[in-house]
């Protein structure tokens, strides 16, 4: 075997057998789409075997923007599995489907990377118990507060009511009792603000859900919770178009805080937005078990470099340092 081959066959082992404690008596259901790299849902699938249990992998085809539902069949499949893991190209981790199967019992993780290399470096190669002791702090700050400001070099100015809103993620990838679900890598702690309430600037750095790597800065001017322009490059041009005549597509839908410090900031945004000292904003989807009102077919995350983020005038994260 290559040292990337043990690798992948390590942290595979780690996600299902020490995150996701799956167990011979789990009903044990693994998803991929054509995009996904077969080796990762091989070693997956490896992983699964060595616990014993029967694990069902099933492939579709990639679903045309993230938060598109699955197909009906897979939805059902879902819903009635003890453990869910999907490695997409397109993540499912913001739609009804996902909300269904939650609320039915279903645990794991429903937005993994679909190639090697996102297995074998970077993010998740980090120690997600270590990173949860972390999260769980940053929740209870979260937890109670009731407003939130961003700032960031590049321009964001943004703030929003939380009131009320459960603190998201903070599990960071460790899902063992039912209904708990997350998404990998481990390392954000994220919640969606309340509808309406969001106003100012957020300037997406970097990359951004389904636009891959960005050319240009993406600059959103928002007021009363919705994206009222779209400002920069021939990014922001296609995500204009891709956002035109969508319902619910301009809801400011979430607030990320990366905690992960061995998080790359390549070209895929599921790694990227986790990186210690980043900020992620989306917009789109926010209920399907998120705690959100607002559904859309969509949910696009922009990535928020160096932020300085105050919960109720206290910095949590200052210039890219966590303050915690």
């Amino acid at each position: 075997m290559t040292p990337d081959d043990t690798m992948l066959a390590e942290v595979a082992r780690s996600v299902v057998q020490r995150y996701l404690g799956v167990t011979a008596a789990d009903r044990t259901l693994v998803v991929g789409d054509d995009g996904t790299d077969p080796a990762v849902l091989a070693a997956i699938m490896a992983a699964a075997a060595e616990t014993g249990c029967d694990a069902t992998l099933a492939t579709i085809t990639a679903r045309g923007s993230s938060g598109d539902e699955p197909p009906a069949v897979l939805a059902a499949a879902m819903a009635d599995a003890t453990v869910v893991l999907c490695a997409l190209s397109r993540s499912l981790y913001h739609t009804n489907a996902k909300g269904r199967a939650q609320a039915a019992g279903a645990r794991g993780c429903f937005n993994a990377p679909h190639l090697v290399d996102a297995w074998t470096h970077g993010a998740m190669t980090a120690d997600f118990a270590e990173i949860r002791a972390v999260a769980e702090r940053l929740a209870g700050r979260l937890r109670g507060a009731h407003e939130v400001h961003v700032t960031s070099p590049a321009g964001t100015d943004v703030t929003m009511r939380i009131d009320g809103r459960e603190p998201k993620g903070w599990l960071t990838g460790i899902c063992r009792s039912p209904g708990e679900v997350s998404a990998y890598p481990g390392g954000e702690v994220s919640l969606p603000p309340l509808e309406g309430t969001t106003s100012g600037t957020v300037v997406i750095e970097r990359v951004m859900t389904d636009l891959g790597a960005l050319d240009d800065p993406i600059t959103w001017t928002v007021r009363d919770g919705v994206v009222v322009a779209i400002d920069g490059g021939q990014e922001a041009d296609r995500l204009r178009a891709m956002i035109a005549g969508v319902d619910g597509a301009t809801n400011i839908a979430e607030l990320g805080i990366g905690l992960n410090p061995l998080a790359r900031l390549g070209p895929h945004i599921t790694e990227a937005k986790k990186r210690l000292g980043t900020a992620h904003m989306a917009i789109g989807d926010n209920a399907g078990g998120y705690g959100g009102v607002v559904e859309c077919p969509l949910h696009l995350d922009g990535l928020i470099l160096d932020v300085t983020i105050a919960i109720d005038g206290t910095d949590v994260v200052r210039d890219g340092v966590l303050q915690l």
